[in-house]
């Protein structure tokens, strides 16, 4: 009703909110919160310590698989020295043979060749069993 200066001053003081001190106390508190009490913050740290977590494991298997792979090629290259040294083992028995039964003035009878022939024979066995169960045991450490 009166539009006078005084009048409308009154009512905005009125208007104003009084803040007084336990109203301070409380937003100070409100604020002094860490963040992981509040559900969604909660739940964003469980996620994220998740997500280290996962990050974690896969470097680890990371290392671990790199580990077997220096391992496997380490009993590949075995497997593959031993087969070549096998290989030449047998080249030389078969020149051995053919040295000592064909060029050798001693053996003068297919009795006697028979007999060296199955000697070599035998000795080329062995050798074969002996790589056969060198490689299954090279080969069942590959799991």
């Amino acid at each position: 009703m009166f539009n006078d200066e005084e009048h409308q001053e009154s009512i905005l003081k009125d208007e104003k909110p009084k803040i007084t001190k336990s109203d301070i106390k409380k937003t100070e508190k409100k604020e002094r919160q860490p963040l992981f009490k509040k559900p969604q913050n909660m739940g964003l740290f469980i996620i994220l310590c998740l997500l280290i977590l996962q990050v974690l494991m896969s470097g680890f298997q990371t290392i671990r698989d790199i580990r077997q792979d220096a391992q496997r090629a380490q009993l590949i290259a075995s497997v593959t020295k031993y087969t070549a040294n096998a290989d030449q083992l047998t080249s030389q028995m078969l020149t051995d043979y053919k040295k000592d039964v064909y060029a050798n003035a001693n053996v003068n009878s297919t009795e006697k060749q028979q007999v060296m022939a199955t000697e070599y024979n035998f000795m080329a066995m062995m050798l074969l069993a002996k790589q056969n169960n060198r490689l299954l045991e090279l080969l069942s450490q590959l799991r």
